[in-house]
């Protein structure tokens, strides 16, 4: 009985210490690169797209996805270690299924957005990084509203597109 309760003790504590080292790491492993940068600032994207208001969508979702992230803290450009800039660069839509009743209207439609972007050293204006981030994003309309669908799909792809670019800055 003794050496089951020593057991039970053992195994208790050796996973109480195996919880409390935490294999998690907040934030991701820095790129060599973004090695001792821990400020950031985004400038507003360039939109090279017919589609209004993409740049200030990208540009909201590089940022959050930056601070939510905790790999870095947001500062005024002024106080950044890095900044991060960049431009849509396309949308292209594809049909996933249409209408059985009228096939020239998609009932489910997927967009790709294709981001390029350029991190750059605050003092020194040294490239750090550079790259181009594509996202994914389909939404169904049910209702018939294929503009709803749409702009659901652009929401989602630019997300997917932001989330590519975050994870090059904050993965090796």
């Amino acid at each position: 009985m003794k050496t089951r309760t020593a057991f039970s003790l053992f195994a208790a504590s050796l996973a109480a210490a195996v919880l409390t080292t935490s294999c998690y790491n907040l934030g991701g492993v820095r790129p060599q690169a973004m090695v001792g940068k821990n400020t950031f600032a985004v400038d507003v994207f360039a939109n090279h797209t017919i589609q209004p208001g993409l740049n200030v969508s990208a540009t909201a979702a590089v940022c959050d996805l930056l601070q939510r992230d905790g790999t870095y803290t947001i500062a005024p450009r002024s106080k950044a270690d890095f900044v991060v800039s960049g431009q849509v660069q396309s949308i292209s839509r594809s049909s996933l299924r249409t209408n059985p009743y009228d096939s020239y209207l998609s009932s489910e439609v997927e967009l790709t957005v294709r981001m390029s972007y350029k991190v750059t050293d605050s003092k020194t204006g040294k490239v750090l990084k550079s790259g181009t981030a594509v996202g994914k994003g389909s939404n169904l309309s049910t209702t018939g509203n294929v503009q709803g669908a749409v702009d659901n799909a652009l929401d989602s792809a630019v997300t997917r597109a932001a989330e590519e670019l975050v994870l090059s800055l904050t993965m090796e």
